[in-house]
């Protein structure tokens, strides 16, 4: 409240827009979700790292102690330099260390070389993790985590694709915006072409969103306060 005063002071809040966003949400903690009878977990990522390296050492690597990968759930990046060293091949890599992955707890998983392809399923699911695909970087798979599982050993965090995690706060204020709430489709890469459009300028090169009208007070709205059906 504070910075809003000062803006205030200084410049005067009918001069300003604000927007508001999240890059995520997050889970709702383990033990609570349990109490509802609804399967949780705590996991400790350090012991996952640990498990996941042992169970490669000894598939590919005669047992030898080592760090081939590195798990920061859910996520894992391998170290291609050794596996390549012992004349193992990308694709068959991360399958294995997907496999490896599933046994300690991760529900499924997609691969570096299955996004590259786009072998994914033909769903919300899928497409969200083509859509996290990058050709950069070493080898990597990316673990689907169970419902309100989490890779922290205590408390909570994200970084599932769940609607928990993914549903995130769209909120603008100013003058040209039309006091409401609005349940048509946003997401925040709509903020970027929006605030764009206000400004009479073009939206970015890579903008991938949309111009959110109805929020706009020069669009044919619902009255202040009233939400859309």
């Amino acid at each position: 409240m504070h910075f809003f005063s000062f803006i205030g002071r200084q410049i005067g809040l009918a001069n300003v827009w604000i927007a508001l966003s999240a890059d995520h949400g997050v889970s709702s903690l383990p033990d609570t979700v349990k109490k509802l009878h609804i399967p949780a977990a705590n996991l400790a990522g350090a012991k996952l790292d640990q498990q996941l390296n042992a169970a490669i050492g000894a598939k590919f690597f005669a047992g030898k102690a080592g760090r081939y990968a590195r798990f920061s759930y859910p996520l894992v990046w391998l170290d291609n330099n050794a596996f390549l060293v012992a004349h193992v091949k990308e694709e068959e890599a991360e399958k294995a260390v997907g496999e490896a992955m599933k046994n300690l707890g991760i529900r499924d998983y997609y691969t570096k070389s299955q996004l590259a392809e786009g072998e994914i399923r033909n769903d919300e699911l899928g497409r969200q993790y083509l859509n996290s695909y990058s050709p950069l970087g070493s080898w990597f798979v990316m673990g689907v985590p169970n419902f309100y599982t989490v890779g922290a050993a205590a408390g909570t965090d994200h970084a599932s694709p769940y609607k928990y995690d993914t549903y995130v706060p769209l909120a603008f204020y100013g003058v040209p915006f039309h006091p409401g709430t609005y349940r048509d489709r946003s997401e925040p890469i709509d903020m970027a072409p929006t605030l764009a459009s206000l400004l009479g300028i073009n939206p970015p090169t890579h903008s991938v969103g949309r111009v959110l009208t109805e929020a706009l007070a020069t669009h044919s709205t619902p009255s202040a306060g009233e939400s859309r059906p």
